[in-house]
């Protein structure tokens, strides 16, 4: 939750894509993304905190890509995953740009695919 510390990862023209089921879209700049951080901090308990899964970094091409999900109370939370991809500015070595994608809490029941089919 401290915003500034996070902001610090980022290149001033940044590009931060979400696909969430509350917060969609595309921020740009670090204005833009601390807007989107923190209506993010209102809107979940602050009992709520980010575990990182898994990390994978190609350090060639300055990708890298985490799993993760979220947990209130050292509990996680059900269909709170996701998965972020981001590329690092080789120049200065922070993040020039984000793409999120979160679970959707909402499951399609099989047959729904068929009729989307």
């Amino acid at each position: 939750r401290d915003m500034e510390s996070a902001l610090d990862c980022f290149v001033d023209d940044c590009i931060y894509e979400t696909e969430d089921p509350v917060f969609v879209g595309a921020f740009h700049g670090k204005e833009a993304l601390r807007e989107h951080l923190v209506r993010n901090v209102e809107v979940l308990p602050s009992a709520c905190k980010i575990i990182l899964d898994d990390l994978a970094i190609d350090t060639d091409s300055g990708t890298s890509g985490v799993k993760w999900h979220l947990e209130a109370n050292g509990v996680s939370i059900p269909n709170l995953r996701g998965c972020s991809m981001y590329t690092m500015d080789e120049a200065t070595g922070l993040l020039k740009s984000a793409f999120d994608v979160t679970e959707s809490p909402v499951k399609l029941p099989g047959v729904a695919l068929d009729v989307l089919a």
